[in-house]
Order: structure tokens, then sequence, then C-alpha cells
């Protein structure tokens, strides 16, 4: 398979390096796009010079090679492969972080961040749900990944395979990041939406998207929630985590600890604001948009909604849901605004943690989905191998 939906799909398998050289060899063109579109959003959203985004991004380097060096590896091994310095795959990848570095300027009293920031916001919806609930006794998670449009010029999916002992891992997401949202071979998916509060960037933590492959490479969810849980976080998100033993937390860190939300009736839903009791902490404010209110409460009440259990398309049906639109859960592009600063539902995605199956929409969830077992690729593209070994 060479791509779905028009989004490639990139096999990567070896050690940290080799699995970014390949990952940074099979689509140059769409990690150097990945890189040029975010650098401009970190300027713009972080109110810095470039020289300084590179200074702060190589200023990550430390703090991700105590929580993993292999990530170094592979983001080495992506530029390598891509043909670009190591500098600018850090700017990649820590640009979350980057484009929130407004809030450490902010001065008392000035009033322009918070709305660029409040104008700007992804806008991300994430659900789970557990055994209990569904047709098939199996746990269901995924997202709509709502972005700016021209990411949607970025994309690859990919699939990995690590000797180092960690499980595969099968992602939608930029080209040129380590990890993005997805599922890997143990039975543990994800969903992640950005979060806002004024408090300042944690220029010692650890970025975003290496959290999410710490996730990613855990083996049960105990390990996921420990691979947050620890004050290493460079700034303020959500990360929804489930489990095929129907289980899922949800993740809301703060600049130091993390706030744990449980779905008790086998259903939990998350935008892009907090929900648990005592985050973010004082003397900080939760900024958001009333859309994430709506959308959070609106996906569950959707959900509880079902008479009976709930299936795989009924939860595509949610993520596809025009309520309160045109800010919706399925967003579509606003035509009266500048390219730049449109925003649409770039992807979407739902997983069966058992089956190690994904439906992945590869535009508007209303548009469809398509089914794809990606560690079956795997297995296909190693046969394929030795056949053509043996041919030689």
């Amino acid at each position: 398979m060479k791509e779905i939906g028009g989004i490639p799909v990139v096999i990567s398998r070896g050690a940290p390096y080799e699995i970014g050289y390949s990952h940074g060899k099979s689509h140059p063109d769409r990690v150097r796009k990945s890189y040029e579109y975010n650098l401009k959003s970190c300027l713009e959203r972080g109110d810095v010079t470039k020289e300084e985004l590179v200074r702060i991004a190589m200023g990550f380097v430390k703090p991700v090679e105590r929580y993993n060096p292999d990530y170094i590896e592979e983001v080495q091994g992506i530029a390598d492969g891509a043909g670009m310095k190591f500098e600018e795959l850090m700017v990649l990848n820590s640009r979350t972080e980057l484009q929130k570095l407004g809030w450490n300027k902010l001065d008392g009293g000035e009033k322009n961040r918070y709305q660029k920031a409040l104008g700007e916001m992804e806008a991300c919806t994430s659900i789970a749900v557990t055994g209990e609930r569904t047709v098939d006794g199996a746990t269901y998670v995924g997202q709509n990944w709502d972005n700016f449009v021209w990411s949607e010029e970025c994309l690859i999916y990919h699939i990995i395979e690590q000797k180092n002992g960690r499980p595969s891992i099968a992602y939608c997401g930029e080209a040129g990041i380590i990890a993005r949202s997805g599922l890997n071979s143990c039975g543990i998916g994800d969903g992640v939406n950005s979060l806002s509060t004024n408090a300042p960037v944690n220029l010692e933590g650890v970025p975003l998207q290496f959290l999410l492959r710490g996730v990613m490479d855990s083996r049960d969810l105990g390990e996921a929630i420990d691979a947050l849980n620890g004050g290493r976080n460079a700034a303020v998100n959500n990360i929804l985590i489930a489990q095929k033993d129907n289980e899922a937390v949800d993740v809301e860190m703060d600049s130091g600890c993390c706030g744990i939300l449980y779905g008790a009736d086998g259903i939990l839903t998350h935008a892009n604001h907090y929900v648990s009791p005592g985050h973010p902490r004082y003397p900080y404010l939760d900024v958001f948009k009333g859309n994430s209110v709506i959308r959070h409460h609106r996906s569950g009440k959707l959900l509880r909604g079902i008479y009976g259990k709930i299936s795989l398309e009924d939860v595509q049906k949610v993520f596809s849901d025009h309520g309160n639109g045109p800010q919706s859960i399925c967003r579509h592009r606003d035509l009266s605004l500048d390219r730049d600063k449109q925003t649409e539902t770039v992807f979407s995605f739902v997983s069966n943690l058992t089956t190690l199956e994904m439906r992945l929409a590869p535009h508007n969830p209303c548009e469809g989905f398509l089914s794809i077992k990606p560690f079956d690729l795997l297995r296909v593209q190693l046969k394929n191998h030795s056949r053509d070994r043996r041919n030689i």
C-alpha cells in the first residue's frame, strides 16, 4: 500500500537512527514543507525571532536525551534522510511549545497575545469508548485533528517497527515529527488536544511530540501514564490514552504535574480546555474558546444518547457531527478568511485497540473513513522483501 486516501504510507524499521533516516528519505519534500509552514507559525504565534526559536529548540535536546536518548538519534536520522539540518528538525518537533512562547513575554494587563492565542488555537476533539459500552467488547479511541489547511500538504501515515524491544507504532501526522496520535501493537492508542493557559513554557521540559512517542512506546496503560506524569512536560497539553483491556484515562498536563480523568461509564471525551479539578494551578488561568466546551460536552452527549451498544460507525458519526457549525466537531474551512488563517478537520481516525484496526478519514470525517490494519502491512512488506532477496 503506497497511500491511504492520498496520504503517503511510510514504513520504517530498525534502530532509532535507521527509522529516522527512512522516514526523512521517504518524503523529504513533505518534511521540508512541514518545517517551513510550522516555522512561519512559530514565528508569528511565539512572538520571537528565528534565532531565538533555534536557540530554544536546541535547548530541549538535553531534556529529551534524559527522557530517552533514542529520540534524539531518530531526529538526527530524519534530518540526514531529508537533507536538512538537525536544528531544523528540533524546531519542527518542538513546534507546539514554540507556538506558545508568546505567554513567556506577556506583560501585566496586555491583551493582544491572549486574543491571538484564542483566534488561532487548534480545535481537536478526542474520544474513547471502552468495552462495556461497545458492540464487540473492544476499546475504541480516536480524534479529529483540526489545524490550518496547509497542514494537509505535510501528512504521512507512518508505520514503525522498532529493534529496541518497544512496540510497533502507527500514526498519521506531519512528516518530520517522531510521533502523533495513533496506536501501537500492544493495544495502546491515544488522542491529543492542545490546551492554553497564561503559564510560561518550561524551557527545561520535554516537548509534546517526544511525550507522545513515550506514550506510543508504552506496553501498558500504567507505563503510558508514567511517560507523562513526572513534571517533564514543557507546555500545557492534553493526551487521552486507551488500552485494549477496556481502560481509558485522560491526562491533562500542567507545567509541573498532571490531572487525571477517568471515564467511569465507559465513555471519555476531551476538547481544548481543562476539566480536572484544580487545573490549571493558581495563579494561571485557562484560556480557551467557547466551542471547546460545546465539542467536549456534545461529543459525550451524542455517545451517551445512543440506545444500546456503541459501534465504530457510531463514533465515526460523532466525529462527523456539524452541530454548532462552523465551529463544530467536524470543522470545515471558512472561505471568507485568508487561506493562511483557515482551519479545518484535516483528518480523523478511530482505532479498535483489540483488533488493531484503524479507520482513517483522510479529510473531513463526514466524507467517509477508510480501514487499515497497519501491522499487517509490516508483515506483508517483510514477506515481500524476503521474496525479493531470494530472487537476487
